[in-house]
Order: structure tokens, then C-alpha cells, then sequence
């Protein structure tokens, strides 16, 4: 889900920075809760807020709901979504990241 979040980030900002729509405006992002079949589960969030979860490779946004306390732990979270940390044992299973960002 990260990748197709990344091309979402990337058409959602071209949209925004050619003023086609509103700085502010919230976009919908797939849950990156990694259930075993895919999550369907979409968490609308602005820009920004996806750049904050995007900081760290090992942070991912997940629906409320979705979060597994035995893999990671919570670093943030409002109604419409949560952002994630995985716990150092899981990080060895996060994949690579798309930015090249590492964990911090």
C-alpha cells in the first residue's frame, strides 16, 4: 500500500500545486495496516499530514481500528486516522522504503 499511497501523494500534490485545488484539501489514502489480504480501508488526510507519517520509514497510517499493539505502537492519532511506529522486532519485515528513508 505504501507505493500506491506514494502515487497517490504524487498526483494529489501536482493537483494542489497547479492550484486545480485547495492547500488544505484532504485526499484519500489507502490503510497501511497490512492485514494478510489487503486492507480497503481509505483514511483521508491532507498533504502534510502525509509527509508526517512519510518522515520515518518505518511509520505507516492506518485506519482506526486497524493498529496490532503486538507490531508496532501509536505515535499519533485523530478520528480519521492513526499514524503508527512498528516495534524494532517487526522492523526487520518492513519493506524497503520508496523515498529511501530510514528509520530514526
Amino acid at each position: 500500500m505504501r507505493e500506491v499511497n506514494e502515487r497517490i501523494e504524487s498526483l494529489d500534490r501536482e493537483a494542489e500545486d497547479s492550484g486545480a485545488i485547495p492547500e488544505e484539501s484532504t485526499f484519500g489514502f489507502r490503510c497501511e495496516c497490512g492485514r494478510d489480504n489487503g486492507c480497503t480501508e481509505v483514511v483521508w488526510m491532507t498533504l502534510a499530514e502525509y509527509e508526517v507519517v512519510r518522515r520515518q520509514d518505518d511509520r505507516f497510517v492506518l485506519a482506526p481500528g486497524h493498529e496490532d499493539e503486538e507490531l508496532e505502537q501509536i505515535v499519533a492519532r485523530n478520528d480519521r486516522f492513526l499514524i503508527v511506529d512498528k516495534i524494532a522486532a517487526a522492523e526487520p519485515y518492513v519493506a524497503d522504503d520508496p523515498r529511501g528513508r530510514t528509520s530514526q
